[in-house]
């Protein structure tokens, strides 16, 4: 038998965590990455008799690369907390890997819902995707250092991808999608923040001319009608409202640097006068 280890990574979101995690009872062990987390995600987890992993872990790629290293089976599946699993899709996933799986990974097919409503097409990434690479054997994937959708890199041969698709939960209503965009902009500032340059306004308000225009004309979102004009308009903001999110982290970052040196500097003369 071909042991499955399902990976959960949380960060203070348990709304959905129990039914994912119950929705995973057909992994043969399921471990969960809590960072920082101060709601009651470690004790649904524990709970649900996962192997949960607190502690700090500043970049996603920490926190995957963590929770790949404690699963114990042959092939490991990344779920999201907001994210479920359906029967059809448990089976499907048990009877490729039973069946000796002609790749070394998979890719998933992701349903994006707003509440009820699935929209279905105008992903281009920023908030969301329409497939990733998520079931794969164990030590197979690497991760490239970053806060937000850190760059994998996998070996072996891709195996294509599923038929059933996983069902993630962007928010109850427009409200969750607006509280997605700004956590997801959070932490890309972030991220452009440790780079040594970041890209001028005009090319950040490029980046999401293009990124609406694929979102609403090459990837279908106008086939969903006004969510869709919604939709893309939000991912076209994510690259603008990132640099802009950036440049105040920068600012914060060297006003606490040049206090930290002003203190420094105070107890040096302190301890020089009391000599």
């Amino acid at each position: 038998m071909i042991r499955l280890s399902a990976l959960v990574c949380v960060q203070n979101q348990d709304a959905m965590l129990a039914e994912c995690l119950r929705k995973l009872s057909f992994c043969d062990e399921v471990v969960v990455v809590a960072d920082r987390c101060t709601d009651r995600s470690q004790e649904i987890a524990r709970r649900n008799g996962c192997i949960v992993l607190d502690g700090i872990f500043p970049l996603e790629s920490q926190r995957k690369a963590a929770g790949a290293e404690a699963c114990t089976g042959d092939w490991v599946l990344e779920v999201e907390p907001d994210e479920l699993i359906d029967a059809h899709l448990a089976w499907e996933i048990r009877a490729v890997l039973q069946m000796r799986p002609d790749g070394d990974h998979y890719d998933l097919p992701i349903d994006n819902y707003l509440g009820d409503t699935l929209i279905r097409d105008g992903w281009a990434g920023p908030l969301s995707a329409r497939r990733e690479t998520r079931l794969y054997r164990r030590g197979l994937k690497t991760w490239t250092p970053a806060r937000l959708d850190a760059p994998a890199t996998l070996e072996g041969r891709s195996g294509g991808a599923l038929k059933g698709a996983v069902r993630r939960m962007l928010g109850a209503d427009l409200s969750g999608l607006l509280a997605r965009l700004d956590r997801r902009t959070s932490l890309a500032a972030e991220d452009l923040a440790d780079r040594a340059g970041q890209p001028a306004a005009i090319v950040a308000v490029a980046k999401g001319a293009a990124t609406f225009l694929s979102a609403y004309l090459m990837r279908g979102g106008w086939r969903e009608g006004r969510m869709g004009v919604v939709t893309a308009a939000l991912q076209g903001l994510f690259p603008v409202m990132a640099q802009i999110r950036a440049r105040d982290v920068i600012e914060a970052r060297t006003a606490a640097a040049a206090a930290e040196s002003a203190r420094i500097a105070r107890l040096r003369e302190r301890r020089f006068a009391a000599r």
